[in-house]
């Protein structure tokens, strides 16, 4: 019995464990972003991983336009023994330049050290090619993209640029089909009608449509699709028009952004300075690889937030109720007392409130007011209760409700998340009280009903009374 007994105690304390795990991951699986949760301006200590450090040269220009916006560049092969990306757990870098497609390992770093920087705020720039490796392919993949397959590449018989393309395969390709969207593009977007498009030479991927944390930033062209060049295409290609991807990026759930290159030529000096056409007109590189790596490097479309403050319309603060209580006599392990809120913060149902918090936008080195007209406030227990499109000025952004006639522990949520822009995502919580006994009006109109009933219940015993005690029975 004894035994039955200590089996059936294990098995029970088996399964509730079991369910505590599985509740913590639902739990944590559902929140989309931590609290709180806004952009951190970009750092400059930059690495640069190339396959041959004999290709400095070939990227010069690109690398000379990140040193004069102040960053300081350490070049390695990912062989080599001395790379390191942490000392005594700090990070050495802020972002990543990754021009080595074909490494198959490194040295004294794994590629998990890569997925984990990231997972710590890193932001990393990718460029491949047609030559990409497996081990890079599986590394791009643990971020979201899915690199074409093995011997494809990026063709298109109308849009090609013969100039540069020696092997007459329509390999090297033009496209203006970018990301109308300014916080990540830049002036490159701004004078679209007026810049050149971008040359591209290399391989296609593709995301996930689903996801709201991919941008696809450059596309190919109607007549652009992906396959072999020198085998034939079954039913259809890997990918054609606008479903070949040639630049993406992710931005992930901690504001680090992940950019993705198919074509490392993109970024060289040959296409930087490849002539176009009999007028030797420049394609666009030069300007889309310098504002791609603003937004990628965290030097454009960050956003952060300050001052929130809460408060009646009559400018009043909240009340608050529930105090630190006073016991000298228990020593100070004990406190506080764990049913306790201290210092909570607590309106009454049907309060005017107002809601305010600054924003502000990283722009040219300094941070600017950020307005816009889509913001929201969400006034939420369990489910949002009010939501209201908050007004700007200057930056301050304000909303006004009135609490709702239920009353619990609410929290102000903002959680604002667009294109290009980091994601903004505070919480702020407040508790809801009903009316006191003292604070409700003395006589309401919809009892008024029931104050004649109970008035003239009343008259009706008094005038009885009287008829009983002052008749008598006839004889």
């Amino acid at each position: 019995n004894n035994l039955k007994l200590l089996l059936h105690g294990s098995i029970m304390k088996s399964m509730m464990m079991i369910i505590a795990i599985l509740a913590s991951l639902i739990i944590v699986a559902s929140m989309p972003y931590n609290v709180p949760l806004q952009g951190i301006q970009g750092g400059k200590k930059t690495l640069v991983l190339l396959d041959d450090l004999g290709k400095i040269q070939t990227f010069s220009i690109f690398f000379d336009e990140l040193k004069s916006r102040g960053h300081i560049l350490s070049f390695y092969q990912p062989e080599s023994p001395e790379l390191k990306l942490k000392v005594f757990g700090e990070s050495l870098y802020d972002n990543i330049v990754f021009f080595a497609p074909t490494s198959d390992r490194f040295s004294s770093i794994s590629f998990e050290d890569i997925v984990e920087f990231s997972n710590e705020g890193g932001n990393i720039l990718f460029a491949v090619n047609r030559e990409v490796s497996d081990s890079v392919r599986d590394l791009v993949e643990t971020f979201g993209f899915s690199l074409d397959k093995k011997g494809t590449e990026v063709l298109d018989h109308f849009n090609g640029v013969l100039s540069v393309d020696t092997s007459l395969q329509h390999s090297y390709v033009l496209s203006k089909n970018a990301v109308l969207s300014s916080s990540i593009l830049g002036s490159y977007v701004t004078e679209i009608d007026s810049v050149a498009p971008v040359l591209f030479h290399g391989i296609g991927h593709s995301l996930d449509d689903k996801s709201v944390l991919a941008v696809k930033v450059l596309t190919g062209s109607a007549s652009t699709y992906s396959a072999s060049a020198n085998k034939p295409i079954g039913d259809f290609p890997e990918s054609a028009g606008q479903h070949t991807l040639l630049v993406s990026a992710i931005q992930a759930r901690n504001n680090a952004r992940v950019v993705l290159s198919g074509s490392l030529d993109l970024f060289s000096n040959e296409l930087f300075r490849a002539s176009l056409g009999p007028d030797d007109a420049l394609p666009g590189n030069e300007l889309f690889c310098k504002e791609l790596s603003k937004w990628g490097f965290g030097e454009r479309g960050v956003l952060r937030f300050s001052g929130i403050t809460h408060f009646k319309s009559d400018g009043s603060p909240p009340d608050v109720i529930l105090h630190e209580k006073e016991r000298p006599d228990l020593p100070l392990t004990l406190f506080p007392d764990p049913e306790i809120t201290r210092n909570s913060l607590v309106y009454r149902i049907k309060d005017e409130i107002v809601y305010t918090m600054y924003v502000q936008e990283f722009v040219d080195g300094e941070w600017k007011p950020f307005c816009a007209d889509d913001m929201q406030m969400e006034f939420v227990m369990m489910d949002p209760y009010v939501r209201r499109t908050m007004s700007c000025r200057d930056g301050r952004f304000t909303a006004a409700f009135v609490a709702p006639d239920s009353y619990g522990v609410f929290k102000f949520r903002v959680l604002y998340r667009r294109l290009g822009y980091s994601v903004l995502h505070a919480e702020t919580q407040v508790s809801i009280r009903p009316f006191k006994h003292d604070e409700y009006e003395r006589f309401i109109l919809s009892a008024y009903p029931y104050y004649s009933s109970a008035i003239s219940a009343a008259v009706a015993f008094f005038v009885f009374s009287l008829c009983f005690f002052f008749s008598s029975d006839s004889k």
